[in-house]
């Protein structure tokens, strides 16, 4: 079996939460790019935050990272975590994208708090495992 990472980390929107058409782009060529790259994951926008948790193959994930630092539509990024993994807990979603609703009661805590990397995953992969499929972008699984 081929070794898998997990990271997480929240950065600072420069995209206004209701410019759907500029989200929903970052969505679509995020879900083209990681079905090509076997990546998985979940990205919520929480009050102005991005919160994203990636997983796949260490090096297509580190290459992921770094592409996400030099992208101007956010700031700010602050790596909250990278575990290796056996397995993955997004596999069914190139990019999940959960209402961000439920993730608001937490969003405080999430945004502010140094290290809660395993609180952002363990919220993201319950949105996405108790969320119907109206509550997503689209899914596709990544094995």
């Amino acid at each position: 079996m081929k070794p898998l990472i997990r990271v997480a980390y929240r950065s600072d929107s420069c995209i206004s939460h209701d410019d759907v058409p500029a989200l929903d782009a970052i969505f679509r060529v995020s879900m083209r790019n990681n079905n090509r790259d076997r990546i998985t994951g979940a990205l919520a926008l929480p009050d102005g935050k991005f919160v994203q948790t990636i997983e796949g193959d260490p090096v297509a994930v580190n290459s992921l990272l770094e592409r996400l630092r030099l992208d101007p539509r956010h700031t700010n990024m602050t790596l909250l975590g990278n575990w290796p993994i056996s397995a993955r807990l997004f596999g069914g979603w190139a990019m999940a994208r959960p209402d961000p609703e439920p993730l608001a009661h937490q969003a405080f805590r999430i945004m502010t708090d140094v290290g809660s990397g395993a609180q952002v995953v363990g919220l993201l992969a319950a949105m996405t495992e108790n969320g119907s499929q109206d509550a997503f972008f689209g899914a596709a699984p990544v094995r």
